[in-house]
């Protein structure tokens, strides 16, 4: 017997995590004079706003102490005012909010909150495609994952009658992302309200990863929250995840919050205390700053549309299916034919080009068709990309 044969069994069955940092690729490219074009992990090179930079600088303070693990009550009342103007509806800021570290270590954390070991309910459903931290916590707190296949044609929409019936009363809850990370999928009111009144029938908590929903495009409706969509209800079995990684260029700031239901919330809390996951002050205020400022999302939006102007009409051009959104900063992508598989099409892209794409088998097993492609250089570098793509696309060194 090895030291790891005593270790968690949970974790050793774990796939790697398919979205980190390539630089080891990257270096092996550049060592070779290949410029690298990394449209992998979701991290933006549009600059932090100053005024956010400002407000963490003139915050740090002379003596460093430990910050409150929810939150002061000054970011959650910022939080509960940006919930009142982006959502018209009214949230406690004292009980129903929690600041976290991003939104991953919530998403991570919360089935550890809400799975009990001896209860029939240790099923969590997450949907496929989708963030792989969804499955990974579910598994590492001991629950049973249930992947639910989003269908193409139904544009990526969770439907609540493809769960089997007998499987209802083991469901303890199930994870929702919309706008969808990696698909770029925007869900309709009518159709959020059909899966709440669904979970509500079944005692089922809906946590909805929230994290893109200030990030669509000029000219479209604004994303609805579950929050509005339970709000008459006192957000009853509801748990939303905000980020302001996206939405403002805070990635590395690691700053988030989460409301809904206060029950929930207050479970959390005190799994928060004895974890230690207080956010420090200094970024605190710089998230202050963020929640309390819309023109610069908007101005960052801008920028995103632009970048997806130029893709989709790259994609257009050479007839490769993308599927369309007006929200997020994704673009989803159907593997050309003459490619066995996502990794071969993806690692010929690399090979020829430089570019780096997201193989969709990263975000679950029947995705090995599909490519993800994460619009984080700036319009200038993407320009720059297509243009050497389109040429080895002329030249016959790419097959599509």
């Amino acid at each position: 017997m090895t030291k790891l044969d005593e270790m968690n069994s949970w974790l050793l069955a774990l796939r790697p995590f398919g979205l980190t940092k390539n630089d080891e690729i990257k270096s092996k490219l550049e060592a070779q004079n290949i410029e690298v074009f990394d449209f992998t992990l979701g991290d933006p090179k549009e600059p932090t706003p100053d005024f956010i930079k400002k407000a963490l600088i003139e915050n740090i303070d002379s003596v460093s102490q430990y910050p409150q693990n929810i939150g002061s009550l000054q970011l959650r009342q910022t939080c509960a005012k940006w919930v009142k103007n982006r959502l018209s509806i009214d949230i406690n800021a004292q009980n129903q909010i929690i600041s976290s570290n991003g939104s991953k270590e919530a998403i991570f954390h919360i089935p550890h909150v809400i799975l009990n070991s001896s209860s029939i309910r240790r099923m969590i459903i997450s949907p496929e495609p989708g963030y792989p931290v969804y499955k990974a916590g579910t598994v590492l707190a001991g629950g049973i994952p249930y992947v639910n296949p989003l269908k193409t044609e139904k544009n990526y929409i969770f439907d609540p009658s493809e769960v089997p019936q007998e499987l209802t009363n083991q469901i303890a809850a199930i994870w929702l992302c919309y706008p969808h990370n990696p698909t770029g999928a925007v869900i309709k009111k009518n159709q959020m309200e059909k899966i709440y009144k669904w979970a509500c029938e079944h005692n089922i908590i809906i946590l909805s990863d929230e994290c893109y929903i200030d990030m669509y495009y000029e000219g479209n409706d604004s994303p609805n929250s579950f929050l509005e969509i339970s709000s008459k209800e006192n957000f009853k079995n509801v748990i939303c995840f905000f980020s302001l990684s996206k939405r403002s260029g805070m990635t590395g700031y690691r700053s988030g919050f989460i409301a809904g239901d206060s029950e929930l919330l207050t479970l959390y809390a005190k799994y928060r205390l004895n974890v230690g996951l207080g956010t420090p002050d200094f970024i605190q205020k710089a998230a202050i700053s963020a929640w309390s400022d819309t023109n610069h999302v908007r101005e960052r939006n801008k920028i995103f549309a632009k970048k997806r102007e130029l893709v989709d009409a790259f994609f257009k051009t050479n007839n490769i299916s993308v599927l369309p959104s007006c929200a997020t900063f994704y673009v989803w992508g159907n593997v050309p034919n003459s490619y066995q598989s996502d990794f071969e099409f993806v690692n010929k892209i690399l090979e020829t080009t430089g570019i780096m794409l997201t193989p969709g088998s990263v975000f679950g097993e029947s995705c090995n068709r599909n490519f993800r492609m994460a619009l984080v250089p700036t319009v200038d570098k993407i320009s720059e990309c297509l243009k050497i793509w389109q040429a080895k696309i002329n030249s016959g060194e790419i097959k599509l």
